[in-house]
């Protein structure tokens, strides 16, 4: 379960982040608020979900990071209001509604659940979180999802706001019973894994609406993502491990070069490549690089998982790393296919493009 709680932690941090940043290239300023939205929830998340990594991967375990995970909640309370704010923004961009009674009412309840977050009285950074104040934060914070969701809801019709209703629903229904129950019934703390999912989903749908269809500034899109994601991979492995105190080599000391190869430099010389063919040459690519970019992603994010796990581990066996070695190399094995799938249909498309211009 820690394995697999890990690699969800960390592929949803990676997947939020990356579809934000390729939102921010688009030129539709809806798209651009969409991006920031899905940064600061990756950015908040990532302080409370790399945390509960840390804590399966080490051998204090979650006892001994409690301090960390608490803090880590602390801020995730914070951006997620935030997130919804700006949600009521792309609600308001897509249903035409600037009722200015409505934002006022998101400002107070956004206020409000900032205010009861921030109080000393909620315990933060100690192993005895206030139970009580935990739900008195949270009680604005329902009302707010309550009306985005019945907002949303009644907007349905909208192509832009189509689902998000369901699932800002489903990830409020399984927070709310997380935070009522799960101090009573710790198994309930698992429903946050189908709350991030439906969070997943939320930015999906946005990307989704923004960007249709498969283009060339598509794999340009592409390689800009994994140049910034590359970079940020960059920034980690050296902040992580300066934290760590630790020198000797490991994964995380390789991610940045992988991401900005088989990523950037690989996209953009497929975009160079490709960006004098038509619409039908350019969709039969589309199969090939999903397919590469599941197999990369899923690559990205065990070499990631085994990076901490090498340097929180302290040298002890607290997972099999054998079994996170086996499922990077599931990763590898879907990224080489897709690879030559890509290289074979630019052959073909270039044997075409070569005959043609032999025969004129």
């Amino acid at each position: 379960m820690a394995i697999v709680e890990s690699i969800f932690d960390i592929a949803y941090l990676s997947i939020v982040l990356s579809l934000g940043i390729r939102l921010l290239l688009e030129k539709s300023k809806e798209a651009k608020l969409f991006g920031v939205m899905a940064i600061i929830l990756g950015l908040g998340d990532s302080f409370h979900l790399l945390t509960r990594v840390i804590s399966h991967l080490s051998y204090g375990g979650f006892e001994a990071n409690a301090p960390a995970l608490s803090w880590g909640k602390f801020i995730t309370s914070i951006t997620m209001t935030i997130f919804y704010v700006l949600f009521y923004y792309y609600y308001r961009s897509q249903s035409q509604d600037d009722s200015t009674l409505k934002r006022n009412i998101i400002y107070a309840l956004a206020l409000i659940r900032i205010v009861l977050t921030v109080l000393p009285q909620n315990n933060w950074g100690t192993m005895s979180e206030n139970y009580m104040f935990g739900i008195y934060r949270n009680i604005p914070f329902a009302i707010m999802g309550a009306l985005l969701i019945y907002w949303s809801y009644k907007e349905r019709a909208k192509p832009g706001l189509k689902n998000m209703s369901l699932y800002i629903l489903l990830s409020f229904a399984f927070y709310v019973s997380v935070v009522l129950w799960a101090d009573k019934y710790p198994m309930i703390g698992a429903l946050m894994m189908p709350k991030t999912m439906a969070y997943l989903i939320i930015v999906v749908l946005g990307y989704r609406h923004f960007i249709t269809g498969f283009e060339k500034k598509n794999i340009l899109g592409l390689s800009y993502t994994s140049l910034i994601m590359g970079l940020i991979g960059g920034v980690f492995y050296r902040e992580f491990t300066k934290f760590y105190g630790y020198q000797a080599e490991n994964h995380l000391s390789k991610l940045h070069v992988h991401v900005l190869v088989l990523g950037f430099l690989l996209m953009l010389i497929l975009y160079m490549i490709s960006k004098e063919y038509e619409a039908k040459r350019m969709v039969s690519l589309k199969k090939p690089i999903y397919v590469f970019m599941s197999g990369f992603t899923f690559t990205i994010v065990n070499m990631t998982l085994l990076g901490i796990y090498e340097v929180v581990s302290e040298g002890k066996d607290i997972v099999s790393k054998p079994a996170l070695e086996g499922l990077s190399g599931l990763g590898h094995i879907v990224l080489a296919i897709g690879l030559v799938q890509i290289v074979l249909k630019v052959f073909q498309h270039e044997t075409v493009s070569g005959f043609k211009q032999t025969e004129a």
